[in-house]
């Protein structure tokens, strides 16, 4: 019987539930953690979009079509919405995992559990903004948990406002739980964790930037 990770304890003990991992031999539990995570991220992003979010840009764009038009124009979006869920649950718990597994020797399973609490705090930053986007009307490009209003309050180019609108303080919060944890289950020195996970969360604000500035509602 193995050692089945407290996901939302390991967010606030990361000191105690690191070292527990450290020294487990196996992980139980595990894969039905993963399921219901992605099942979560699915449900979430759903909610997102039946609220809307997400869709500003391109709703107005849609003002010419009939309500059936429109209606089906909704139900595609949702559910191109859920999938997309489900597509971000397993990049963000399977992707940092596998590059961090070839940097840091530390056990396959053990990032994954780390990536789960790592995912279970984005998906928290969305669950918040979602009445945020419906009583302030603030989309995730102003979200007031990230350092893009400073840059659209200072008139920055749009690139610049996106990239830094990809930084929140949840994402920080993510790579300081990340770093805390690697810097127990790992044998790597702090100094080569935090570059690493200095350049991963960097390549990752960019590519978001780089998307959001593209607005591929305007290439439909």
């Amino acid at each position: 019987m193995g050692y089945r990770v407290p996901l939302l304890r390991g967010l606030k003990e990361p000191y105690t539930i690191s070292h527990q991992l450290r020294k487990e031999e196996s992980l139980s539990g595990l894969w039905k953690q993963v399921l219901l995570l992605i099942l979560l991220s699915a449900l979430v992003f759903g909610v997102s979009a039946f609220f809307g979010i997400g869709s500003e840009q391109a709703s107005r764009s849609l003002i010419d079509l009939s309500r059936s038009e429109y209606e089906l124009y909704k139900l595609f979006f949702g559910a191109g919405q859920v999938i997309w869920g489900i597509v971000y649950a397993i990049l963000v718990i399977f992707v940092p995992s596998l590059f961090f597994w070839t940097l840091v020797e530390v056990e396959y399973k053990k990032l994954i559990s780390i990536q789960l609490m790592v995912l279970l705090i984005l998906l928290t930053e969305k669950i918040i903004n979602i009445p945020i986007f419906l009583f302030l009307g603030i989309n995730t490009n102003s979200s007031i948990f990230s350092f893009g209003i400073i840059a659209q309050a200072s008139a920055f180019p749009e690139l610049l406002i996106y990239t830094l609108s990809a930084i929140t303080l949840f994402k920080i919060w993510t790579l300081v739980l990340q770093y805390k944890y690697l810097k127990v289950v790992s044998e790597r020195s702090p100094r080569f964790l935090i570059l690493v996970l200095l350049g991963t969360h960097l390549f990752f604000v960019i590519v978001s930037a780089l998307l959001s500035s593209i607005h591929l509602e305007k290439l439909i």
